[in-house]
This record gives structure tokens, C-alpha cells and sequence, in this order.
């Protein structure tokens, strides 16, 4: 298998996994901190590693351009959840 054809398969697998389980999750942390609530220890955990899982994605998307996008969607979308989840701590104390 050469290197384009397993890349092309890492990409098929990152699209999937983050349309039916990284973002799904993502979104619903963020509507519970949009709510008001703050982070329980799963939601850190969880957020932690998708935060060490984005470092190989990021190479990935460095050898692909055409990912940039859905990448600076993913790393928005983990600022926004990081941001409300400090103004609910805030909040909370």
C-alpha cells in the first residue's frame, strides 16, 4: 500500500469517526455548557483526548490542504467549548 492509499484511508476513517462520535459528543457537551452546566470529569477526560488525538491529525492536514477547513472547524469548536466551560466555573464560584 503506498503512502497516498493509507492516507487515503486514515482520511475516510477520520471523516467517519468525527461525523458519528467526535463531533456528536463535542456538540452535546457544548449545548450542556450553553445551558449553564459545567464540565464533569468524562467531559474532561474526553476533551483531553481529543486535544492528543488533534496532534496527528494535525500532520495529516499538513499533507492535506483540503482538510484545513474541517481542522480550523474542529479547533473553533473545542475554543468555544473551552471558553464556556471557564465562564461557567466563573460563574459557579
Amino acid at each position: 500500500m503506498t503512502t497516498a492509499e493509507k492516507d487515503a484511508c486514515l482520511v475516510a476513517t477520520l471523516l467517519r469517526y468525527l461525523n458519528n462520535q467526535r463531533l456528536p459528543k463535542l456538540f452535546a457537551i457544548k449545548a450542556r455548557l450553553d445551558l449553564g452546566e459545567r464540565l464533569d470529569p468524562q467531559d474532561l477526560r474526553y476533551l483531553h483526548e481529543g486535544a492528543q488525538g488533534g496532534l496527528w491529525v494535525r500532520h495529516l492536514c499538513e499533507r492535506h490542504p483540503d482538510l484545513t477547513a474541517i481542522c480550523s472547524r474542529i479547533t473553533a469548536l473545542y475554543k468555544e467549548i473551552t471558553e464556556r466551560a471557564l465562564q461557567n466555573e466563573e460563574l459557579a464560584h
